[in-house]
């Protein structure tokens, strides 16, 4: 029996698509390092969050999975940039 995970390339584009919504919605300009590190953060946190929350839910469903990986990318994202705000990383101008 095989316990890798097996990543769908559906599902990293998903939580791909899901960070780079994510970067768009903030608000000023932001500049392009950290706007890429940001998409490159919240694309890792979809592809290997996905698969334990569908075992975590019990659903196996590829569609299902990809709508996790979407959800993933965006809270993901979202999540590094509270711990990054909490511990002052990236506060510029204060």
């Amino acid at each position: 029996m095989n316990d890798t995970p097996t990543y769908n390339v559906n599902q990293i584009f998903a939580g791909f698509v899901g960070a780079v919504i994510m970067v768009l919605k903030k608000k000023g300009k932001i500049a392009w390092i950290p706007a890429s590190i940001a998409v490159l953060t919240g694309t890792a946190s979809a592809t290997y969050l996905t698969p334990l929350v569908g075992k975590v839910l019990g659903d196996t469903d590829p569609t299902h999975l990809c709508g996790y990986a979407f959800l993933m990318g965006v809270l993901g994202l979202r999540g590094v940039e509270w711990i990054c705000e909490k511990i002052g990383i990236g506060e510029q101008g204060k």
